[in-house]
């Protein structure tokens, strides 16, 4: 017995630090389900299904699907899957929408498109390594079932217990590649085989799902006959770069056309990153005239997501203006717009309703050029701020509202 107890000893000590090491899925997972789309009080007009690639290698999921059925049910509705998942990508499949609620398209351009409607409270939804429809109520042991999720009240789920059931303004979400309930930076491979060990309900789902790039400042200026774009991201996740693209604008905003966008540019993207950057672009081939200019950020495996549009006025004098921000009320992120005449010291101020000081968003030297900013509001309670633009003698006070 002495001389087996040390061998037992070290056989449980190997599988458990093999638990240990599997904790990150080595296969594609269900990061995410979403089936308020639509619904009353919902953010997003559509459902959607996100998956994520936490392996070191990309995965063609051209004959797979997603597939999602009622908490109780063996009926399966299928969604085909294309195309190749990079390591440490995400991958989004919009489904159905619903018809009230104060809706918005969801904020990413999706990899493919369904039909499939998703129960907001209970359901689910599987991974399949091909397009044939399941016909069992609890496929967990089939081994074309390559992740699984239920929630809610569902009668399938892997493990111990069903994710959460979520709501209309929630979702069911794995947690990061560290076990925890962050979304995104991290990844989200988290995976015991234990639906309600490894994910949790997301409440706050207005980022949902995360977008490649979190691009918080888009600015152009003038500068030796040229135009000088500048912009900053907060975080990057896959990130391949920036296409630059101009357009001339042919008319004044009320007549609304512009000569049709072309690209200039491309500037490299730094791939994932938890630090802020900072990019900038140079148009030279420029005369007289007024231009918009927009970002297409792309994504290491082909999607995109379009910044705002700014305008810079290359023939007339430029005056000073402060903007009304925009979205007014908002929660938690606002833009803020102003335009200079001439290069000097600019400082934007942001004050609540005491006159303290809560945040200073621009105090530094800036070319003559229009500028947005955007300001995050997370941390502050709700109310009313004033926001003040300071540039040689001139001075400008807004009022905006912080509704959560």
């Amino acid at each position: 017995m002495r001389k087996i107890a040390p061998f037992i000893f070290i056989f449980v000590l190997a599988c458990f630090n093999i638990a240990i090491l599997g904790q990150v899925a080595n296969h594609i997972v269900i990061a995410e389900t979403y089936g308020g789309g639509g619904n009353n009080e919902s953010h997003w007009a559509n459902d959607y299904i996100i998956l994520y690639n936490p392996t070191a290698s990309n995965t063609d999921i051209s004959t797979w699907s997603v597939q999602y059925a009622a908490y109780n049910s063996l009926t399966w509705h299928v969604t085909n899957l294309n195309s190749t998942i990079t390591s440490g990508s995400y991958y989004s499949i919009q489904e159905a929408g619903g018809s009230s609620g104060d809706m918005a398209p969801l904020p990413f351009v999706p990899n493919v498109i369904g039909t499939i409607s998703i129960s907001a409270t209970k359901g689910k939804v599987a991974l399949v390594n091909n397009q044939i429809a399941l016909t069992v109520s609890d496929p967990t042991s089939d081994p074309n079932v390559i992740d699984f999720i239920g929630y809610g009240l569902a009668n399938a789920f892997e493990g111990s217990g069903a994710a959460p059931a979520p709501n209309n303004t929630s979702s069911v979400r794995r947690k990061d590649n560290n076990g925890n309930n962050t979304y995104g930076t991290n990844g989200s491979g988290w995976d015991t085989n234990d639906n309600s060990a490894d994910t949790y309900k997301e409440t706050d789902i207005i980022n949902n799902p995360p977008l490649p790039v979190e691009l918080t400042s888009f600015s152009a200026s003038i500068a030796d006959d040229a135009v000088k774009l500048n912009w900053r991201t907060e975080t990057e996740v896959n990130n391949y770069g920036f296409d630059v693209e101009r357009a001339t604008i042919l008319s004044l905003p009320d007549g609304g056309r512009n000569s049709g966008w072309k690209k200039i540019g491309f500037v490299e993207g730094h791939g994932n990153s938890n630090s802020p950057k900072r990019y900038s672009f140079v148009d030279n081939d420029i005369s007289s005239g007024r231009y918009a200019y927009r970002l297409k950020q792309i994504d290491n495996d082909g999607s995109f997501e379009y910044s705002k549009v700014i305008e810079i006025d290359l023939g007339l004098p430029l005056q000073y203006e402060l903007s009304q921000n925009y979205p007014n009320p908002f929660n938690p992120s606002t833009t803020i717009k102003y335009q200079i005449p001439k290069a000097g010291n600019v400082k934007l101020t942001v004050f609540n309703i005491l006159g303290e000081v809560v945040s200073v968003l621009i105090d530094r030297y800036e070319e003559t050029g229009v500028y947005s900013i955007s300001f995050n509001a997370s941390t502050l309670k709700s109310g009313i701020y004033f926001y003040k633009l300071e540039s040689a003698n001139f001075i400008q006070v807004k009022k905006m509202s912080l509704i959560k």
